[in-house]
């Protein structure tokens, strides 16, 4: 029985070798995990200005600093389970303009 190529939500920007390590979204749900994290953090800005207004400010700086390092270390930890670290970003395109 053969077994199934895992899915990979995450690729490589650069080259294995390059020291920059940096991941890309290569499938929709690496593009909903990205939009997750960004949409996180606005809601986490949005408290911090509406705490900020209300006079709050030191407690609206705590919650965007929770909020970021929370969604910060889910989105790491998500895109490097789902992520392919020996092709890049390129190789995925190339691989879909054959189809």
């Amino acid at each position: 029985m053969m077994s199934a190529r895992p899915e990979y939500w995450f690729a490589r920007r650069f080259p294995v070798g390059d020291r920059r390590n940096a991941f890309a979204p290569v499938h929709w749900k690496g593009f909903v995990a990205a939009g997750v994290f960004v949409l996180t953090l606005l809601i986490g800005g949005f408290a911090f200005a509406w705490m900020g207004a209300s006079g709050d400010l030191m407690w609206g700086s705590v919650v965007f600093a929770v909020t970021a390092f929370v969604s910060a270390g889910w989105f790491i930890t998500v895109a490097n389970a789902k992520g392919d670290k020996t092709r890049t970003v390129a190789d995925y395109k190339k691989a879909n303009s054959r189809v």
